[in-house]
């Protein structure tokens, strides 16, 4: 699936004013994580991806399976999106809502892409750099990729740091073939 945070964008920050203004804004993050995850389920993304299916039918679906986890507001907010088609973008949504969150809160997530495990040592070398260049608190997501044949991979934010063996050799190839 093509990328959905353009789509994401707008409705995530509306939601995200919405419950800041309303005070929930963690009751908003985690009804929204679970939509999300219920979107990102393959079976109910062909759903709400499937043009013949009415949708009121793709709201309904995906607010059964939440059915007791959800507050009348995102409720309404589903419907909203289920209206427009905008049902599929529910985990760029979250992952825009969250990060409107963290930085509220002052805090950063960032994901690190390894080609091993991280250790507790490189973990926090990674928090006492990262915190130093946003000046704010940072959580680490930690995965292992390795195809990245070594090094690490760090995303924050619109932040891009390729320190991966593979993204070293890519670069080199670009530059060799110029």
């Amino acid at each position: 699936m093509s990328d959905m945070t353009p789509v994401a964008r707008p409705y995530a920050r509306a939601a995200f004013e919405l419950a800041q203004a309303q005070g929930t804004l963690q009751d908003w993050d985690a009804q929204l994580g679970l939509l999300a995850a219920i979107a990102a389920d393959a079976r109910v993304s062909a759903v709400l991806t499937d043009p013949r299916t009415d949708r009121a039918a793709k709201a309904g679906l995906v607010l059964d399976i939440a059915e007791g986890h959800v507050g009348d507001a995102v409720r309404n907010f589903v419907q909203l999106l289920a209206e427009n088609g905008r049902l599929p973008a529910l985990p760029a949504m979250h992952a825009e809502f969250a990060a409107l969150k963290a930085e509220t809160e002052r805090r950063v997530v960032a994901q690190v892409v390894s080609y091993r495990k991280v250790t507790q040592g490189q973990e926090k070398q990674l928090l006492d750099a990262l915190s130093a260049r946003f000046g704010c608190e940072v959580d680490l997501e930690c995965s292992v990729d390795a195809s990245l044949l070594g090094g690490v991979v760090v995303r924050a934010g619109d932040l891009v740091i390729d320190g991966s063996v593979r993204g070293q050799l890519s670069r080199l190839a670009a530059n060799l073939s110029r």
